[in-house]
């Protein structure tokens, strides 16, 4: 059953506000904040694939004039329907996709956990990476290309931020993430837990990607840096080794998302050979 909301300060619908306000957007994404227990997806495929991956629905709000029958998922939560003048200043007309849904988060992987699991074989570390859009897309690349786990430097984005769940299409949902406390500190970790450490640089003396060989069981991380300055030199000190994708014509990198889909599937090809 649908409940009607005609009024932006309905109280019930506040979790929904600010999806496009930089400072209550921050609230609700950044780990440790006072809204951190929730998270917003949009679109009924996103929402869909979170239910899959275990996260509970909190409420949902849908456009009232909504002729798509509701998932089943839906039933036992409260699901608002707002008319197109509310939908417009909560998320923005253009972007929206149907439905919004809340979702209470599930407790984080910690980097041990994750370095526990040896069924793990293939990881990806992002440093600094704060564009959402790059973020989503190296998590949809990650779930397509044999990537079993997200591990994220201290001042990279919440993987689940609407538009990092919204670029991904969901995908990310399925794969575990962990936060490092320390960049220096959580590589080493990583590296002593028997994990080769690839760090992506488009520098001339590093290693090309078609030349990587590795086994179905070793355990390799792809290491990969914010857009534009890329991997920081202290990054690149403390990878096992750095790998580039070689370039023609005059370009001399790619975007870090496109660079991520080339890289994973290097590696997936790598352990083939």
């Amino acid at each position: 059953m649908l409940i009607a909301v005609n009024e932006i300060t309905d109280p019930r619908i506040d979790v929904f506000l600010g999806l496009r306000d930089k400072s209550l957007r921050q609230r609700r994404e950044a780990p440790g904040g006072d809204l951190a227990g929730i998270f917003i997806a949009e679109g009924d495929i996103v929402i869909e694939r979170a239910i899959a991956a275990g996260y509970k629905l909190r409420s949902v709000l849908v456009d009232a004039k909504r002729t798509r029958p509701l998932p089943n998922e839906f039933d036992g939560v409260d699901v608002f329907a707002a008319g197109e003048h509310l939908l417009e200043h909560i998320a923005g007309y253009r972007s929206y996709r149907g439905a919004l849904a809340c979702f209470y988060r599930k407790e984080v992987n910690t980097l041990e956990d994750l370095l526990a699991d040896t069924s793990m074989r293939s990881f990806v570390i992002v440093e600094g990476i704060n564009n959402p859009t790059n973020l989503g897309t190296i998590m949809r690349c990650a779930a397509g290309l044999d990537i079993d786990a997200l591990l994220l430097s201290p001042d990279s984005i919440d993987p689940l931020s609407r538009r990092c769940c919204r670029v991904s299409m969901g995908e990310g949902f399925a794969i575990p993430y962990a936060w490092l406390t320390d960049m220096t500190e959580g590589v080493g970790a990583i590296k002593e837990a028997g994990i080769e450490v690839v760090g992506m640089t488009p520098r001339s003396d590093a290693t090309d990607i078609d030349t990587l060989e590795y086994t179905n069981t070793d355990r390799v991380a792809v290491m990969l840096g914010s857009e534009g300055p890329g991997l920081t030199e202290a990054a690149m000190s403390i990878a096992t080794r750095l790998v580039r994708i070689p370039m023609s014509g005059t370009a001399d990198s790619l975007n870090v998302g496109n660079a991520a889909a080339i890289a994973f599937y290097g590696l997936r090809q790598a352990r083939k050979r």
